[in-house]
Order: structure tokens, then sequence, then C-alpha cells
């Protein structure tokens, strides 16, 4: 960077022109601009890096969406398998008693009644 050898340059530049003082101000000038030239770069690294890490940040971000996204339907998908294998289950079991599972409906049909009449 040009920070290394700014005191020398200074110094240098001091003995330089009438009284010295023109040699300062070309010397001042230059590591002025110098310095800007610094800033500017360093602020077109920050830029690079900033835009890298939201980069980062927003892939990281769709691979989690994806992930809770295939884990909700994998859950769905059981919970629908599930349901439907307990429906098969009651279907058997209504077709193999059908007076019990009237009987049974009939009695909770009552209770529902008599609990929110």
């Amino acid at each position: 960077m040009a920070s290394d050898n700014t005191s020398s340059d200074f110094t240098a530049g001091s003995s330089t022109g009438p009284g010295g003082h023109e040699g300062t101000r070309s010397d001042v000038e230059a590591q002025i601009a110098r310095l800007r030239e610094d800033v500017a770069g360093l602020s077109e690294s920050l830029k690079s890096l900033a835009s890298h890490q939201a980069d980062e940040a927003r892939k990281q971000a769709y691979a989690l969406r994806d992930d809770v996204r295939d884990r909700g339907e994998r859950y769905w998908r059981q919970a629908q398998d599930t349901a439907s294998e307990l429906e098969d289950e009651v279907s058997e079991k209504i077709r193999a008693e059908p007076i019990k599972a009237v009987l049974i409906a009939a009695g909770i049909g009552y209770l529902y009644a008599r609990l929110f009449r």
C-alpha cells in the first residue's frame, strides 16, 4: 500500500522548489491521489466481498427452503398413508361386524347430542 513510504516521500520533497513549498505540495497531492486510489480499491474490494457473501447467504437460504419443503412433503405423504391405512382398517372392521358398528355409531351420536344440546 502507499503508506509504506509516506514519510520518506514527504521529507525528500521538502528540499525541492523555492522555499521547499512547491515540492512538498506536489508530494502531498501525489500522496492524496494514491490514498484516493487505495480507498477506491478498498471500496471495490468491500463491494465484491459483500456481493459474494450475499450470494452465499442466498444460496444457503434457497437450500434450506428446499430442504424444508422436501421434509414437509415427506411428512404429508406419511400422514396421508397413515390416514389411508386407518380408513382401510375401520372399513374392514365395519364390514366384519356391521351391527356392532351401527350400535357404536348410535351411542356416539346420542352422547354428542346430549353434550351439545
